[in-house]
């Protein structure tokens, strides 16, 4: 085995790649069933016992996943909005990617992944509005670029601003500026050497995970369509409150 993947595996231990396996598997199959979630549901519950996992290789795994859906429902993108949203993407990852940079301590970041991630549960549960526009692409588009070059979770912005629109005309042009954006933040991240070597490593490890996903995606289209609002935010909320009390310990 090459030392650059040996290094890379040394830090974590057989039962938590496993438990990273099923927590790809849950994220990819609410990804392919609602067509947003995959960062928002495998971000913050890797990060509790998996932090080298997060935020590249999930930001990796989110651009395969993404890509996927877009290539399959390119027929309905209007990419003049992924133009305005995409943009939005690019200003928040190069703000997040700075404030990325000062985030040397671990229990600093506990803290503030936290409470990001409860601000996008709050964001969800308050139902906000707003009028449908290429302005509000920008801005939602610019905080998602935001939280995802941080945290891995983009989607919550994006899922408000497109709330009032129809699944046919949401889940395309959502999936382009996903995997679109996801390109976005990486070669920000690169650029200001974020990414290391064993990113690529354990993102090439979880692809197993996500690929039992996308076999299970079927079987789980009643439960997930069924449950999806309380399943995402429940494990969100408490995602939430538990890094936060880690961070401040």
């Amino acid at each position: 085995m090459p030392q650059f993947i040996a290094d890379a595996l040394d830090g974590l231990a057989l039962w938590q790649y496993a438990l990273a396996y099923a927590v790809i598997a849950f994220a990819t199959i609410v990804q392919y069933r609602a067509g947003v979630g995959f960062g928002l549901m495998a971000a913050p519950l890797l990060a509790l016992f998996a932090p080298a996992l997060v935020p590249v290789p999930i930001i990796m795994l989110t651009l395969l996943t993404a890509g996927a859906a877009m290539l399959s429902m390119h027929g309905g993108i209007d990419w003049r909005e992924v133009s305005w949203s995409v943009s939005g993407r690019l200003l928040g990852s190069i703000a997040g990617a700075a404030i990325l940079v000062r985030l040397t301590d671990e229990k600093q970041f506990m803290v503030v992944f936290g409470a990001l991630i409860a601000l996008a549960v709050a964001m969800s549960l308050a139902g906000l509005r707003f009028r449908f526009s290429n302005r509000l692409l920008l801005v939602m588009g610019s905080i998602s670029g935001l939280t995802a070059t941080i945290t891995s979770v983009g989607g919550p912005p994006m899922a408000i601003a497109y709330q009032d629109q129809t699944a046919e005309h949401a889940r395309p042009n959502m999936s382009a500026f996903f995997a679109i954006g996801c390109v976005v933040i990486l070669a920000v991240l690169q650029v200001n050497g974020l990414i290391r070597l064993a990113d690529v490593v354990h993102a090439v490890m979880l692809v197993p995970g996500l690929a039992l996903g996308v076999v299970l995606a079927p079987f789980f289209k009643g439960l997930i369509d069924r449950n999806f609002r309380r399943i995402l935010l429940g494990i969100s909320g408490a995602s939430a409150v538990l890094l936060i009390a880690r961070g401040l310990a």
